[in-house]
């Protein structure tokens, strides 16, 4: 069996990815567990800062699937300086270890924030326009990985905005959010007029991705693909008002026109002809019933909002304001 490094693979994307493939690949989690979530894995966990790893740690396996940076826009705000440490010096001495090992195939998860704003489709060789520490490091990582030789595969993914049920579930995304406050609060208040038009992808769908290229035999070395479906080009207006009619929601407002209109939506054109026979499950309608189906067992942590479980453990002293754990009061 194919051994695989996951880093990251406590979060959100990867306890779905574990959930879908671990029968797949021999499969090592290396983690931070600033969100608590390692009861779901046992002990095959490396629980360490990406920016402590050695080459021991990248050592014996065949594949690596990278999504271990701090995960979006708020973390990435609240230090600018610790962000790109992290997400993209971090990143680049994963790399450069996994060059001294034997890994054939390298997996970056970038996204389709680097876009930023753009009122014309974006495919994978339309200009950038990264608006936050988040999205900027994901483009340093993206310019690295192809100005570069290594001794493997690389491939890089701009996932769409991700929705969709995990075992280390988030409310910080958009679908998310609004699907549980909907039913909670049975109204649904839109702060913006609904405008700006977003690409969504299933947390589902994105693992399948992932699997697909790592068991693709034609090589794409240093390719970049947009991952998503064109049916999932979608303004907020049209997904708060699907979700209204999902949760018989009469009471839906919008806001003002908001100025910062960050909108953009892509092209998967590139996707659909590299992997021809590649078939999302999840459109918006499944999606939602998807969170509907879940909502009633999910059991509050409160990772959900990774910013305020950040801010927690900062306030409680448990890690430090370059966001390494204390030693004393660590909670692996």
């Amino acid at each position: 069996m194919e051994k695989l490094l996951l880093t990251g693979g406590l979060g959100y994307i990867g306890s779905k990815f574990i959930e879908k493939y671990s029968q797949n690949y021999e499969i090592k989690i290396l983690d931070t567990n600033f969100f608590s979530n390692q009861n779901f894995f046992g002990n095959n966990i490396i629980n360490k800062d990406i920016r402590e790893i050695s080459k021991n740690d990248v050592s014996g396996f065949d594949y690596v699937v990278h999504m271990g940076e701090l995960s979006n826009d708020p973390l990435g705000k609240l230090n600018p300086k610790i962000t790109n440490e992290i997400n993209h010096t971090g990143t680049k001495q994963l790399l450069n270890l996994c060059n001294k090992s034997t890994v054939k195939k390298f997996i970056y998860m970038s996204s389709a924030s680097v876009y930023g704003f753009s009122e014309k489709e974006s495919s994978e060789v339309s200009p950038l326009n990264p608006l936050t520490e988040y999205a900027k490091a994901k483009v340093q990582n993206e310019n690295y990985i192809k100005k570069n030789d290594f001794s493997f595969e690389t491939i890089i993914l701009r996932n769409s905005t991700a929705f969709g049920y995990s075992n280390n579930f988030r409310l910080d995304l958009v679908i998310n959010d609004l699907v549980f406050t909907g039913i909670r609060d049975r109204k649904l208040k839109i702060l913006s007029d609904g405008t700006p038009k977003r690409p969504f992808v299933h947390v589902d769908d994105i693992c399948n991705v992932i699997n697909t290229f790592l068991k693709k035999e034609v090589i794409n070395n240093k390719e970049i693909f947009n991952v998503g479906s064109k049916d999932l080009n979608l303004s907020i207006r049209e997904v708060s008002e699907k979700i209204a009619t999902h949760l018989g929601i009469d009471n839906l407002t919008f806001g003002a026109k908001d100025p910062d209109q960050r909108s953009y939506y892509l092209s998967f054109n590139k996707l659909n002809k590299t992997l021809e026979n590649f078939k999302f499950n999840y459109d918006l309608d499944k999606g939602i019933e998807n969170l509907i189906a879940n909502y009633e067992n999910h059991v509050f942590s409160g990772n959900e909002i990774r910013i305020s479980k950040i801010n927690k453990l900062l306030k409680e002293n448990k890690v430090n304001d370059y966001l390494y754990w204390n030693v004393t009061n660590n909670t692996f």
